[in-house]
């Protein structure tokens, strides 16, 4: 019986070792990088991000990074050159979020001319989308939501109808699959900033709860580290600044985000558990 009961025990604990998965990936926001007027030497905001590439490719655990917007922090094509020379270096996949300081046509690059020219190192990123989603792993699809405003730079972002209704496409086509949300402007704030809150949330919220499937939303814009659990149990993380603007407490590094959850992931919150890990030079 005692044998019996022992092999009962080591059967069960190799199911769940099969059944147990995890993912790790990183990200990195508000780099808000400023280039050199020096070909040999490198401004703060360069020094960090070509740190941050360098760690990244470091780490064989990681399976792609997001950048979460506010890359660079003037819009203008020799700081978005400056910033596709080093992050090009990856040796992951990578996908870029638009940030309020990346691209607006007024006095700045336009959308279209930032994504293309994005799209020339980084075949992953759309040429022309602002918005869209990748297959994360075997399990699971990231979402790249963007919220900024096409003409004006702006400190509020909104999420529109008809991207909310194709991020529902997503979620009823993928209904399977873990969904990741990656965006610039939190839906949910992450301290009392009221001048960076995002307009019109109701809409994103109503449609988020309609689906088990989303296991997290990431965000920039704060420069403010955090993380919150909602009722439906989809974590909203903050992500903290990166570059030379970070002057936020818990600033000046990039994340890690390690999701460990097994085959019945979709009863959340039991068989999700996200681990967020700051990386500093």
């Amino acid at each position: 019986m005692r044998n019996l009961f022992c092999l009962l025990f080591l059967f069960l604990c190799s199911v769940s070792s099969v059944y147990a998965k995890s993912l790790e990936f990183a990200i990195v926001s508000d780099s808000h990088l400023i280039p050199s007027e020096h070909a040999t030497l490198f401004t703060d905001s360069e020094k960090k991000l070509i740190f941050t590439v360098e760690s990244i490719n470091k780490n064989d655990n990681i399976k792609f990074v997001v950048f979460l917007g506010d890359c660079i922090d003037k819009s203008r094509m020799e700081s978005l050159q400056s910033f596709m020379n080093i992050v090009q270096n990856l040796n992951k996949p990578y996908y870029i979020v638009f940030g309020n300081h990346d691209s607006y046509s007024v006095g700045g690059i336009p959308k279209e001319d930032f994504s293309k020219f994005v799209h020339q190192y980084n075949r992953r990123q759309p040429k022309e989308d602002t918005s869209f989603y990748f297959k994360a792993s075997k399990d699971s699809y990231g979402l790249i939501a963007d919220g900024s405003s096409y003409v004006i730079p702006g400190k509020h972002g909104r999420y529109i109808p008809e991207l909310l209704a194709e991020m529902e496409k997503l979620f009823k086509a993928k209904k399977h699959s873990m969904i990741f949300i990656f965006q610039h402007f939190p839906l949910i704030a992450p301290n009392d900033n009221h001048s960076h809150e995002t307009l019109d949330t109701e809409p994103y919220f109503s449609l988020i709860q309609k689906y088990k499937n989303i296991v997290l939303i990431v965000s920039g814009h704060f420069h403010y580290k955090n993380l919150i659990i909602d009722d439906n149990g989809i974590y909203h993380i903050s992500a903290p600044a990166l570059g030379s603007r970070a002057s936020s407490a818990g600033s000046g590094c990039y994340e890690l985000i390690k999701v460990n959850y097994d085959k019945s992931f979709l009863s959340k919150p039991h068989n999700i558990k996200v681990e967020v890990t700051d990386i500093r030079p």
